[in-house]
């Protein structure tokens, strides 16, 4: 649509349902102006054709009126303006010539402008009005001689083919306009389809990453409930979860299971002596030696206090006796003064194995049973338990 096209059919109203009614009603009245201007120097070569231009130029003078209506928004007020000026013009003449010429087939012309432009009411009364005017000016005016001339026939023939063609045409354009409006809401709904899906795809990816994230959360959070937060090994918890499949797994598929308990001889001291700072840096360090000197398939918890258990798969009595004095003597070798001027730390340990039966209830107790020993004979040693309670024992003294 040229810049001119788009001047002509401007509506300055603010409801988009108003404008489009506007233009849809200009497409039809401009036209008719258009071929109202011409009509007035063709008239005049017909029979009172001065009188017929005059009515002509008065009708589309009113025309004009009514497309600025129109333009401003007052569709209904423009409409009307416009059939009334349409339907006087054809009354008009009539009227004041004494002669109703062809103004039966001139009153086809609002009719068929009418279909496009009206509600179903509006084409109804205009068609009424037409039909009135044609039957009752011919009857009151007949046609005087001489009859109509070829040339005056030509000229209501054109004009009618004028009117028709203006109709069809516009009629025409409306399907395509129509149609393109369907394209466009297509394309506008595919477009907003594509964004809400991309939208979709977006808040679900969010959603993904928070649920990730929630996840990753709880199972932190988990970890956190299975870990000591001073030593960061696993605390009691852990080791009441992972112990009893450990031990069931050890006797599906007999293979043994050892269990270490370790405890720091007179913590209590250090605790007292050297400060409870101090005592926190004990328990940091030893819980180090134990993570280091441990396989990555043991158990390695903090008991309780300065109670350490170490439950060690696949692994015999005499394996775990020698992690346990390799353990031992790291901690009495361990430059214990850099934590506090005088300071020393020794560890004891009990060691049992799933060899006898009992349960994990017996192997707990058989390994406490060892450190209980190992403490009564002077402490910083390793015993291991032989089944025979306080009789007897591997104890390794250094």
């Amino acid at each position: 649509m040229s810049r001119a096209l788009r001047a002509l059919l401007h509506v300055d109203h603010p409801d988009p349902s108003v404008r489009l009614r506007a233009r849809n009603a200009l497409v039809i009245v401009e036209p008719i102006i258009a071929i109202g201007v011409v009509s007035i120097f063709v008239l005049v070569f017909i029979p009172n054709g001065i009188l017929v231009a005059s009515v002509a130029a008065t009708a589309t003078v009113v025309f004009v009126g009514a497309a600025f209506l129109l333009r401003s928004g007052r569709v209904t007020a423009g409409l009307w303006v416009f059939f009334a000026a349409f339907l006087g013009a054809f009354a008009a003449i009539p009227l004041i010539g004494h002669d109703a010429r062809l103004s039966a087939v001139y009153c086809a012309m609002p009719v068929a402008v009418a279909g496009i432009t009206l509600s179903r009411r509006g084409v109804a009364a205009v068609t009424a009005a037409a039909a009135v005017i044609a039957v009752v000016g011919t009857s009151v005016y007949p046609p005087t001689d001489p009859p109509p001339k070829p040339f005056e026939i030509v000229i209501a023939a054109l004009f009618l083919m004028a009117i028709g063609l203006t109709t069809s045409l516009l009629g025409l354009e409306g399907q395509r306009a129509e149609t393109r409006r369907a394209d466009e809401l297509a394309r506008g709904l595919q477009s907003a389809n594509a964004e809400l899906e991309q939208r979709v795809a977006d808040r679900t990816q969010q959603l993904q990453f928070a649920l990730e994230r929630q996840e990753a959360l709880v199972a932190e959070l988990a970890e956190l409930t299975l870990r000591d937060p001073l030593t960061g090994l696993h605390n009691r918890r852990h080791a009441d979860h992972e112990l009893p499949r450990l031990l069931a797994a050890a006797d599906r598929y007999e293979h043994p299971l050892a269990m270490a308990m370790a405890d720091l001889d007179h913590f209590k001291h250090v605790n007292d002596d050297f400060s409870y700072n101090v005592g926190d840096e004990v328990l940091r360090r030893f819980s180090a030696i134990l993570a280091r000197e441990a396989r990555a398939a043991d158990v390695v918890t903090r008991y309780g206090g300065e109670e350490f258990l170490v439950a060690m798969p696949q692994t015999a009595l005499e394996q775990a006796l020698v992690l346990c004095e390799r353990i031992r003597s790291e901690v009495q070798a361990h430059p214990w003064h850099e934590v506090a001027p005088g300071l020393q730390v020794t560890v004891s340990i009990g060691v049992t194995d799933s060899s006898r039966s009992g349960g994990l209830v017996g192997l707990s107790a058989d390994a406490d049973s060892a450190l209980h020993r190992a403490k009564r004979e002077g402490r910083n040693r390793v015993v291991a338990y032989d089944g025979r309670g306080s009789q007897g024992s591997s104890a390794r003294a250094v």
